[in-house]
């Protein structure tokens, strides 16, 4: 036995690291009657164990999987995602070291730093080509990084939403935002709120029991304030949020990049309860810019707020034993009949792989609100996406089974309609899929933690690429297509990827 100041200096590691392993339940101490903590034989070889597993840089995260549940096939995820990541950072640190080694080179036989760039633009240079193709590496890698619907982990603020009491009014309409605002603003003006201490303005987008599209605001007011009609005087609680910050313009990749995060937090899961008036809000953080038509749409901003609560260990412990996430890797051949679907065309940016393509689904859904008040009825009852992917490839491979060099160059991304619809807003195109036979490979995630996990649909990429080249198919070279699925009406539960037999001649 052990006391804990002496695990702490015998393994370099402060008491308050082994006392946090120990609120989050992977280790145990005894205390004894001199009121200090003990470790026996069994928890000194597990710090051992976690110690040697951070040093792999695994995530505590990671760690706590592994040793609440006790389950190899955790163990054996979580290393294999971790082997993954890794590899991808020891390709680009290969390629920065040789863009490093060799500009230090250029530097000291060209002794300038100005005729060193102009070194490395001449054409063609062969002395440089190596340099070249890692610069191409690194590029490309901090293109993606930086480009405008990007973000990283430090855009993401916390925050705790105080109690407040709100006037709120909601509308169904064919330009509910629009709508709503009205009302809003004539709340707002009528009152001089946007002059009283502790004014804020929020709103959301809902469906309601008919599958109706509708929106609505809340506006801060006081206690003893008399609400008037038609606005309605709520109550909401609070809580926590991850808050995002977009302008109007990029307001949909924003919610993306917003979900993304939330299912790949190791400290937080999303809590949307809409019967807790958890909602995902979007809070106007200036009203008079916002309000005022001089100032352009790309600089109208604001706070975008997902519900989320901390992950606790029992939180962990609990949905450990749910599967996860499952991969049907065994195509099946499916005959697709005649499919009408009504959808848009969305360009990529240069040399992006179909599995990381984006689509923003949100504009489709705009262009739907508008062509007409009975679209729910013109659309196939599910809610449900189609994805058809276009590309190109420099080898033999489709481009969509090509994982070097097989880029997507649009998308076209639509939802199943039974009748066409009563008028087409500009970007909104009818298409129909024709009859044809696909080897489809699936994954799909248990509904009850699709809200916690990013469904990997690059293994699907590579799964269909390894089954063709095995078994030889003939595939077409033109397109894929993918399906996602979604049994809460929001959340992607499943994703299946179509790949067309080459049509009989």
């Amino acid at each position: 036995m052990l006391k804990i100041g002496e695990v702490a200096a015998n393994y370099n590691i402060s008491n308050r690291t082994l006392r946090y392993w120990e609120e989050v339940g992977i280790l145990k101490s005894c205390r004894r009657d001199n009121g200090y903590r003990y470790y026996d034989e069994d928890n000194i070889k597990r710090i051992k164990q976690i110690i040697m597993l951070r040093m792999l840089d695994l995530p505590i995260r990671d760690i706590q999987s592994i040793f609440l549940t006790g389950k190899l096939t955790v163990a054996i995820d979580a290393l294999t995602r971790h082997l993954e990541e890794t590899n991808h950072r020891t390709d680009e640190l290969k390629a920065l070291g040789i863009v490093l080694e060799q500009l230090i080179m250029i530097i000291r036989s060209h002794q300038s730093l100005d005729n060193a760039f102009k070194y490395l633009d001449v054409p063609n240079n062969s002395a440089i080509l190596k340099l070249k193709e890692a610069l191409e590496i690194i590029l490309s890698e901090r293109e993606k990084d930086m480009s405008i619907s990007s973000y990283c982990n430090t855009d993401v603020r916390i925050v705790n939403l105080p109690r407040l009491t709100v006037a709120s009014y909601s509308v169904i309409s064919e330009a509910p935002e629009k709508d709503c605002w009205e009302k809003i603003i004539s709340l707002i003006k009528g009152y001089s709120m946007d002059e009283k201490p502790g004014f804020r303005h929020f709103g959301f987008g809902f469906n309601n029991s008919r599958g109706e599209y509708g929106y609505e605001m809340w506006v801060v007011v006081p206690e003893d304030f008399k609400v008037p009609k038609p606005f309605e005087r709520k109550d909401f609680h609070g809580g926590l949020f991850a808050a995002l910050p977009t302008y109007l313009p990029m307001i949909g990749e924003r919610w993306d990049q917003l979900q993304e995060w939330v299912t790949e937090n190791e400290d937080f899961e999303l809590d949307f309860h809409p019967e807790k008036m958890r909602y995902y809000l979007e809070e106007c953080l200036d009203y008079n810019a916002f309000n005022s038509k001089e100032i352009e749409e790309t600089k109208r901003q604001l706070d975008l707020l997902l519900p989320i609560k901390r992950i606790t260990k029992e939180d962990i412990i609990s949905k450990s034993s749910i599967s996860e996430i499952v991969l049907e890797l065994e195509p099946k051949k499916v005959v697709l009949h005649d499919i009408n679907l009504a959808g848009c065309f969305f360009e990529q940016k240069e040399e992006t792989f179909p599995w990381k393509k984006h689509v923003p689904w949100y504009k489709l859904a705009q262009c739907i609100y508008k062509t007409g008040k009975d679209f729910q009825q013109r659309m196939d009852a599910s809610n449900n996406t189609f994805a058809l992917l276009y590309g190109e490839t420099r080898f033999s491979l489709p481009f969509y089974l090509d994982s070097k060099e097989g880029f997507v160059s649009k998308v076209f991304g639509g939802v199943e309609i039974n009748q066409s619809f009563e008028s087409y807003p500009e970007g909104l195109v009818e298409q129909v899929l024709p009859e044809r036979e696909y080897l489809v490979f699936s994954v799909w995630i248990s509904p009850e933690i699709v809200t916690r996990k990013k469904l990997p649909n690059q293994k699907l990429y590579k799964a269909a690429a390894e089954y063709i080249l095995k078994h030889k198919n003939e595939v077409d070279f033109t397109y894929c297509l993918e399906r996602e699925y979604r049994k809460d009406g929001g959340n992607v539960d499943r994703i299946e990827l179509y790949i067309p037999k080459m049509a009989a001649i």
